[in-house]
């Protein structure tokens, strides 16, 4: 196995996605290979420390309208003049009765709690950044590995904020490694409703030299559906030398997007 070929499959492994043949070629690579049993050790020591960054708490305003909350509803003492058992119905029908109509009572005093939304959408901004800080932090490193797997969380979040938008279009334009740059165009799906996202890769797909991310462009721009794209897939097939393959997928990308 090929260090290259072993540092990809890292984080797969942590991830517990290889098959066993693979899992056992890679231990034997780092068992017989130095730099990468040095690089898996260091980076497995820093995957496990994104595990234990902390998670963000509720706002101490938060906790004393809640406290104040279960104060109000919580009776009030008084003197006991008589044993409040004897008010207790002892027919089961009645017994319903008056559960339903705490019930009700119930629902409807709910309806009168002051909801707590600014905090919760607060909680959930934190939580959101807190995402997002990893997720740029791993686009960052000097691992390839690393990237991916930053390219990996990115493309698990719910929606991509802009900063995750334009880091995974940086790494598209500017990341030496091929798996990073197709990767982050897979992770780009989820934005290809965005005329701006589009014309980014459009205009990245003239800059390509591996005909591997040329196609995976070509294939973007044609699931966005947009014919704002043929222009620039009409000018990268004026490039020399281009893959017969890629070629031939830029001529059928015009012909579907002009029919749109």
């Amino acid at each position: 196995m090929m260090c290259g070929h072993a540092k990809e499959l890292m984080a797969a492994s942590w991830l517990r996605e290889l098959n066993p043949a693979d899992e056992a070629a890679l231990k034997q690579h780092l068992a017989e290979c130095a730099e990468c049993g040095a690089e898996m050790t260091a980076l497995t020591a820093m995957w496990h420390r994104l595990g234990d960054l902390p998670a963000p708490e509720p706002s101490r305003a938060l906790d004393v309208r809640w406290q104040a909350t279960l104060e109000s509803l919580a009776p009030k003492p008084g003197p006991v003049k008589w044993n409040w058992s004897n008010l207790w119905p002892r027919s089961l029908e009645w017994q319903m009765a008056v559960a339903a109509a705490c019930l009700v009572f119930g629902l409807a005093l709910g309806l009168f709690i002051p909801r707590q939304d600014g905090e919760i959408r607060q909680l959930r901004r934190e939580i959101t950044a807190t995402r997002d800080m990893v997720a740029l932090s791993l686009l960052q490193q000097q691992s390839a590995t690393m990237r991916l797997r930053g390219v990996d969380y990115s493309g698990r979040m719910p929606s991509l904020e802009p900063e995750i938008v334009q880091a995974l279009i940086h790494a598209v334009n500017e990341d030496p490694s091929v798996n990073v740059r197709l990767a982050a165009i897979d992770a780009l799906g989820k934005a290809a409703g965005s005329g701006g996202v589009v014309a980014s890769l459009a205009q990245s797909l003239q800059g390509q030299d591996s005909p591997m991310v040329q196609a995976a462009l070509i294939d973007y721009l044609v699931d966005a559906r947009n014919p704002q794209a043929v222009s620039a897939i009409e000018q990268f097939e004026k490039q020399p030398n281009l893959d017969p393959a890629v070629l031939e997928r830029a001529r059928s990308a015009v012909k579907q997007l002009g029919r749109n």
